[in-house]
């Protein structure tokens, strides 16, 4: 396997609550990881860690040859990482135009013609002067995607990017997705739309119990009895 990023081992608590034990996943280059589970699994929890943003108890993150116990954000994204979290990257009293004119600005994309294609590939052209305000949930994750795609990440993790999205926004955020890693980048991401995520993902893992579980393929996911059972059901076992 590629491996662009991997985090290991990983703990942490809250309080008198643990949330992870040993948790572990990874990214690939080209290809889509996945991580499942029930809502307060620690998926966020876990991308949070890996992305610099909460501090894990034990457990490394490595990051090409990057390796630290309590990775710093500033570094992740010198090197290639990209997070997108749930509630989205648009910053308030801003249009979606200005949002990817900085971008374009500060990695020296302007006139480049990028911008346009990325705008073209999310729909973005009825709302690009539109604030955060204005737009829904679906249109915020196409933007946040966009500025994602814009910044050329060599590794990509995405918390829950179809949640609360109508199916039109699911649609062009998972072929969006595919076209990147098509390109090469690593993706990681999460959520518990089953059969959404098994179609869109090359691999998959179960946050259950504060640790993770390989599960595979799409199709060897739904093939994972211990999966199947406690967390498809019978009706999803045939997605």
């Amino acid at each position: 396997m590629s491996y662009v990023f991997r985090a290991e081992g990983i703990g942490k608590r809250f309080g008198d609550r643990q949330i992870l034990t040993a948790a572990s996943f990874w990214g690939e280059a080209g290809k889509i990881v996945t991580l499942m589970g029930r809502n307060g699994s620690g998926k966020t929890t876990l991308l949070r860690i890996a992305a610099g943003l909460l501090r894990a108890d034990h457990g490394v993150v490595i990051f090409g040859d990057y390796a630290s116990e309590r990775p710093d954000t500033a570094t992740m994204a010198r090197r290639g990482l990209f997070f997108v979290p749930q509630e989205q990257m648009l910053a308030h009293g801003f249009t979606v135009r200005e949002h990817i004119r900085a971008l374009e600005t500060t990695y020296g994309e302007r006139g480049s013609g990028r911008a346009d294609e990325v705008v073209e590939r999310l729909a973005l052209g009825p709302i690009l002067d539109q604030t955060r305000a204005e737009i829904s949930g679906g249109e915020r994750m196409r933007s946040s995607l966009a500025l994602a795609i814009l910044r050329r990440p060599s590794c990509l993790l995405i918390d829950e990017p179809l949640a609360r999205v109508a199916p039109k926004d699911q649609e062009t955020l998972l072929a969006a997705l595919r076209a990147l890693a098509d390109q090469g980048t690593a993706i990681v991401t999460s959520g518990h739309d089953v059969r959404q995520l098994l179609e869109l993902s090359d691999s998959n893992i179960w946050c259950v119990a504060g640790t993770t579980h390989h599960l595979g393929t799409p199709r060897e996911a739904a093939e994972h009895s211990q999966f199947v059972r406690e967390y498809l059901g019978p009706r999803g076992a045939g997605w």
